[in-house]
C-alpha cells in the first residue's frame, strides 16, 4: 500500500483526481473553468497546484462542488 505524506500548511501541492464517467466528454467541459482538465475516453482528470496546502484545499473544495453539480446535472438530462 502507497503511503501518502501529510503537506505543511505553508508547502506546495498537486492533486490529481480520475473521475469515470459515461458522459466524460460533458463533465469534462463543464469543469473547464475550475481546474486542469483532460479526457480520455469515459476518464476526465482533474487536477491542480497551489503554493499552500491551505489554498489548494479551498480550491479543490470549489473542484469537488462543481463536480458535484455537473454530476447531477448530466444525470437530470438523461432522465
Amino acid at each position: 500500500m502507497k503511503s501518502v505524506l501529510t503537506p505543511k500548511k505553508s508547502e506546495p501541492v498537486t492533486l490529481v483526481l480520475r473521475v469515470k464517467h459515461a458522459k466524460a466528454e460533458a463533465l469534462a467541459a463543464a469543469m473547464i473553468t475550475e481546474a486542469d482538465v483532460t479526457r480520455e475516453g469515459e476518464i476526465v482528470t482533474i487536477s491542480g497546484n497551489s503554493e499552500t496546502f491551505v489554498d489548494m484545499r479551498a480550491r479543490w473544495n470549489t473542484v469537488l462542488r462543481g463536480i458535484s453539480a455537473a454530476d447531477e446535472a448530466l444525470n437530470s438530462i438523461q432522465q
